[in-house]
Formats: structure tokens, sequence, C-alpha cells
């Protein structure tokens, strides 16, 4: 009995550990994309500055 008891809170320790890498994840692939947009962004008014000034 006393197995079963801890292979299953194993398991579920386990699982949420498994749920917090998938949310930090999430949260990490959000950051990229939105430094990408402002990455893009920047590089975009660089190269419209350059041309307005010429």
């Amino acid at each position: 009995m006393f197995w079963i008891f801890a292979g299953f809170v194993s398991l579920m320790v386990f699982a949420v550990t498994l749920g917090q890498y998938s949310v930090w994840f999430a949260i990490f692939k959000l950051a990229l994309m939105v430094a990408l947009v402002v990455i893009a962004a920047m590089g975009a008014l660089i190269v419209y500055r350059l041309f307005k000034r010429n």
C-alpha cells in the first residue's frame, strides 16, 4: 500500500512540474515574440530615417 501511494505522489509531483515547465515555456515564447516585434520595429524605424534623410 505504501509503494502505491509513493508512486502516485511521485507521478503527481512529476505532472505538476511538467505543468510548470509548460507555463514557463509559454511565457518565454510570448516574451520572445514581443522582443522580435520590438527589434523589427526599431529596424524599420532606422531604415525609414535613413531614407528620409537622403
